[in-house]
């Protein structure tokens, strides 16, 4: 029972009570107070390692963009060389090869004919010559329609469509065969080649 009576004032008590809360909640604001501070310099510090980082980040890509833009004279060059050669390729590729015509002729000439005139147009040949004899001027005439000519281009085997004997004479003093064909051909077998 002398444990149930308290001696001590009531207000002392009230008063030990107050210091104990008021000390509590010093100690509890001030470890609040230091978890803030701590939380608030993590902050701080990644936040400016963030901003360093972005600045960093910004200069390179300013550096970048620099290197871009003094390289603009060479893509120009590069985008106008794309277009000439692609130009040169299409006109290449298009262009009529009458050196491989003249070529196949040649070859498929009998060596007793000579040739004294050789008129190209468009799909047409007029050629006009002399010969040793009228075999010879039909050896020519066959040699040009015949697919299966050994000596010649084989991708120009067929470019010869069809042969015209126009005219046809013998001169006298010098026992030659004067002729005058006319020739077709393809013209697109001599593009591309």
């Amino acid at each position: 029972m002398l444990d149930d009576i308290n001696l001590i004032p009531q207000t002392e008590i009230i008063e030990q009570k107050r210091s104990k809360i008021v000390s509590s909640s010093t100690i509890f604001s001030i470890v609040i107070l230091l978890i803030t501070l701590g939380i608030s310099a993590y902050l701080y510090t990644t936040l400016s390692k963030i901003d360093s980082d972005i600045k960093k980040t910004e200069t390179e890509i300013e550096s970048l963009r620099s290197d871009i833009k003094s390289m603009a004279d060479i893509e120009v060059a590069a985008r106008n060389l794309d277009k000439k050669y692609n130009a040169l390729r299409s006109l290449f590729n298009s262009r009529v090869k009458y050196s491989l015509l003249l070529k196949e002729f040649e070859v498929r000439k009998p060596s007793d004919v000579s040739v004294q005139s050789f008129d190209v147009k468009t799909g047409q040949i007029s050629v006009s010559g002399t010969s040793g004899s009228y075999i010879s001027v039909k050896n020519l005439m066959d040699n040009l329609l015949n697919k299966e000519f050994q000596d010649g281009n084989p991708s120009l085997k067929d470019v010869f469509t069809s042969v015209s004997l126009n005219s046809v004479n013998l001169d006298k003093s010098t026992n030659d065969v004067k002729f005058l064909i006319v020739l077709t051909y393809q013209e697109r077998k001599l593009q591309g080649l």
